[in-house]
């Protein structure tokens, strides 16, 4: 068995690519006759898998934004022009990822909202047709460039504004770093060039094209159900208007309840579980097991997973890798199970898979330390972290005895904590050792060579090589072994002879002594102190909660010496890391919202009205993942970033439209349901098309889904609890805290 490594920075396809062009070379023209090399296992499948998972999304997503326009707008044509924005803002977007080398995956265009695309069509489709009909109504000959032109031009400020907002949203998400800022910096970038190139087909495209398609002029045509809602909005929306103080009172109430009750509960994690496809588990056996007995254990494990119908191959392997860069004893085993295709299954999750192989393992080997992880992230957390459990805790000092002691206490402490499993000390611990201690003065006394004993023993006992052979260019050692039959006792073992320089033999139990002792069979340091590390793994918990209440409990009950140091490693460092970055990340976002909304209305109060949607769209998302039962995590974390922005573009067009409508001499109650119901269907459009736009994504269940879930239920649901404010609630404060507008004569 042989595994081949990605260099890092390299593209996965195409290194898998050229290696299977180099694998068919091999087997074709250099192996011989009868041996071939057959690939088991490789990334192909977890990125085909992927994207067949990003692509089911966005083709649903699309299909659910077209129905919608659809439905709001009732024209083909109009609907058209609409969805143009996305084939064109996505080959904008693309071009710009080719310039910037960022591939096409999961977190790149995969979480585009198409929906959020159109958004700024939408306006500016309902503006130009509002436009055309109200030409038509009056009887008056209609110039459709002039119409456009006039339309286009009343709506440019708020769609440019709202856009350059969603995208201010995504600016400082490209300042995360390490594992985030790989995972989530591409689709910061990716969503950014595809909202500006929404933009740009908004603002620059679209107004030519409707002047062409619409130069016969346009019937406005209103869905018979929202006709029917508009009297009843507009009854609701007086009625809230005349209890404005009441209804303030109810929803800070509830806003603030919710996040009180709800936001403490929810549980934190770095990432969530990233689902690779396959399963890989490590296996530590008993202190001394031998590498033949370990690979008979290993060909025993394996027909145990081949006994479950949703497993489709099982690989083990045993020892160490040539490199030495894995320094795992002989009592070690490493094993890939790969599941069927996932509509193959009997089981109901490959959770339930994994606790199925989980419990048939430990029945018949109860002594045995397992764990279960996969491939990727198996590497990629011992690299970041130092180790591959979720949590580890590592003592280190000078004395192996009281690290030994520690150790236990604290796996024992471990064990308690709800939610740990698979807790055991990492490092093989002591086991019987031969120990064989060259005697000098007896060497002296039979005139032997201190080197010819320990010669002896390095090549009867230890393999130690006695020459090379050499084919070619290719080198061989020879290495001369004693029957294992002949030395499996201590007796045997001290008859070896070792010749005196007069070429007398001497038996090795004159020459040396023989001792039995419990001794290291590894011993791990970190910056030259001796280590060992405890390691758990967290099932059915948050990674913070549970590393919160561990770190309480050891310091309550275990009492550490001042010459050990104790370290907590596990993804729950990356977290506190993220969360640190997020407490910046947020406030800076909000920070650049508000300085944008300043500018677009000119004034603070109509600004800050506009942004009390973000504190309505965290309560939507904060409900969504705790009714959801997921954690706050960074993807969840980039979703509230998303969404404050994506948030605010309703409230933009609303309170525009409403501030428009007292210009024009309205008075104040009037304008705003008369503003509010002139911008009904162009805010139900949007809304509707970037919830239904990322819809698929936050209930999809595919390979490579796992990231992407938390950010699209997030947004989701934050845009539905927004939309549903900015509706019934923005009006009302709009009414409290409205501004001063001064009507022109003219008006």
């Amino acid at each position: 068995e042989g595994i081949v490594l990605l260099r890092r920075g390299e593209n996965p396809s195409r290194v898998l690519n050229r290696v299977k062009v180099e694998v068919e070379e091999l087997n074709s023209q250099v192996l011989p006759k009868g041996v071939s090399i057959e690939p088991y296992y490789d990334r192909t499948f977890l990125v085909t898998s992927t994207l067949e998972t990003v692509s089911h999304s966005i083709l649903t997503g699309i299909s659910l934004v077209v129905l919608v326009l659809l439905i709001f707008l009732g024209s083909p044509a109009v609907a058209v022009l609409v969805v143009l924005t996305i084939p064109f803002s996505l080959l904008f977007a693309l071009v710009l990822m080719y310039f910037t080398e960022i591939p096409i995956g999961l977190l790149s265009i995969g979480a585009i909202d198409f929906g959020i695309l159109v958004d700024g069509a939408v306006i500016m489709a309902d503006n130009i047709i509002h436009h055309l009909s109200d030409a038509r109504r009056k009887g008056e000959q209609t110039n459709v460039r002039a119409a456009v032109e006039e339309a286009a031009l009343q709506v440019q400020r708020p769609i440019f504004f709202s856009m350059l907002i969603i995208i201010a949203a995504y600016v400082p998400l490209l300042s995360l770093t390490s594992i985030e800022g790989l995972l989530f910096r591409p689709m910061a970038l990716t969503v950014s060039f595809a909202l500006i190139g929404a933009v740009l087909f908004s603002l620059v495209v679209m107004p030519p094209l409707a002047t062409m398609l619409l130069r016969r002029g346009f019937v406005d045509w209103e869905n018979p159900i929202l006709t029917r809602l508009r009297p009843v909005y507009a009854g609701v929306l007086r009625r809230l208007l005349g209890a404005r103080w009441t209804v303030v009172g109810v929803v800070l109430l509830v806003v603030a309840g919710l996040c009180v009750a709800i936001a403490p509960r929810l549980g934190t994690e770095f990432l969530p579980y990233l689902d690779e496809g396959v399963i890989w588990v490590r296996a530590n056996f008993p202190e001394g097991t031998s590498l033949q007995q370990t690979a008979r254990f290993g060909k025993r494990l394996r027909q145990i997973a081949k006994d479950f119908p949703d497993v489709d191959f099982v690989m083990a392997q045993a020892g160490r890798n040539d490199s030495g860069t894995d320094p795992f004893p002989p009592s070690r085993l490493e094993m890939m199970i790969g599941p069927k295709p996932r509509d193959e299954w009997v089981s109901r999750s490959k959770q339930e898979i994994v606790g199925q192989i989980g419990r048939r393992f430990r029945e018949e080997f109860p002594t045995t330390r397992f764990n279960f992880t996969q491939p990727i992230i198996d590497s990629v957390t011992e690299d970041t972290n130092g180790t591959s459990a979720n949590l580890a805790v590592e003592l280190s000092g000078s004395d192996s005895d009281l690290l030994l002691d520690l150790a236990r206490r604290t796996r024992t402490l471990l064990r308690t904590v709800p939610g740990a499993t698979d807790v055991n000390i990492e490092q093989e611990g002591p086991q019987p050792q031969f120990v064989i201690e060259p005697d000098r003065a007896l060497c002296a006394s039979y005139d032997v060579q201190i080197d010819d004993v320990n010669q002896l023993i390095n090549t009867a006992l230890g393999g130690e090589p006695i020459g090379t052979l050499y084919e070619g260019e290719r080198r061989f050692d020879i290495v001369a072994r004693f029957d294992r039959e002949l030395l499996k006792s201590r007796e045997a073992i001290e008859r070896l002879p070792v010749y005196a320089n007069n070429g007398v033999p001497i038996p090795l139990s004159q020459l040396a002594h023989f001792t039995i002792v419990d001794g290291q069979t590894m011993i791990a340091r970190d910056s030259g102190r001796r280590r060992l590390t405890v390691r758990c793994d967290i099932v059915g918990r948050d990674q913070g909660g549970f590393v919160k209440e561990a770190q309480a409990l050891f310091q309550r009950e275990v009492k550490v010496p001042p010459n050990v140091q104790v370290r907590w490693l596990g993804m729950f460092e990356n977290l506190a890391r993220a969360q640190r970055h997020f407490l910046y990340v947020i406030p800076i976002t909000i920070g650049i919202i508000f300085v944008l909304l300043i500018t677009t209305f000119g004034n603070v109060r109509e600004a800050l009205i506009v942004l009390l949607a973000v504190p309505f769209a965290f309560v939507g998302g904060t409900l969504a993942l705790y009714l959801r039962g997921m954690n706050l995590n960074v993807s969840s974390a980039v979703g509230f970033a998303t969404l404050f922005g994506v948030a605010i573009m309703d409230g933009v067009v609303m309170v525009q439209w409403i501030t428009a409508m007292r210009r024009n001499g309205l008075s104040i109650d009037e304008a705003i349901v008369q503003g509010t119901l002139g911008r009904l269907r162009p805010i139900l459009t949007t809304s509707l098309v970037a919830i239904l736009g990322l819809l698929p994504a936050s209930v999809a269940i595919g390979l490579g889904s796992d990231v992407q879930r938390p950010l699209a239920t997030v947004i989701v649901w934050g845009l539905v609890s927004s939309t549903v404010l900015t509706l019934f609630i923005v009006p009302v404060i709009y009414r409290l805290a409205a501004p001063v507008i001064v009507v022109s004569r003219e008006s």
